[in-house]
């Protein structure tokens, strides 16, 4: 089984491990954070707003996941969604946005919002099996606004 926990000093480790060029970087928040990562910049953003959650297997409480989360009213924004290198491939980001979606919901969203760089097909196929639709309205050709109503 699986569960989120807020993240932790150790979580900011393991995500900055997973991101391990200026190009994963840009796909994992887009301009937003600078090369290269590091845990204060990823720690920083709760400062901004954005509570910072980690998917874990529950037996070893490991981080297998990644992401941020933004509630602004009835809305949420979900960002820099990662899984660990090592667990891709095993469905872990469909269970990853699956908590994300629930745990919007129980802080009282009744919309979810995200941001994808264009070219991340993997990242928009999840989003997709998730429900989310793309919005034809975005400020930047390099980026797909996502939302689900909840």
């Amino acid at each position: 089984m699986f569960r989120l926990r807020r993240r932790t000093p150790s979580d900011c480790e393991a995500v900055v491990s997973w991101v391990p060029d200026s190009d994963a970087l840009y796909l994992f928040t887009g301009p937003r954070l600078r090369w290269p990562l590091d845990t204060v910049q990823l720690s920083e953003m709760e400062d901004e707003g954005h509570s910072g959650w980690t998917l874990v297997e529950d037996e070893s409480d490991e981080a297998l996941g990644h992401f941020d989360l933004a509630i602004d009213g009835e809305v949420a924004r979900l960002g820099r969604v990662c899984i660990d290198p090592m667990r891709r491939g095993q469905g872990l980001a469909h269970v990853l946005v699956g908590c994300a979606i629930d745990r919007a919901r129980s802080l009282g969203a009744s919309e979810m919002r995200l941001n994808v760089i264009v070219g991340n097909d993997a990242a928009i196929r999840t989003y997709e099996r998730a429900g989310f639709t793309t919005s034809p309205r975005s400020d930047r050709p390099d980026v797909l606004v996502m939302s689900r109503v909840l």
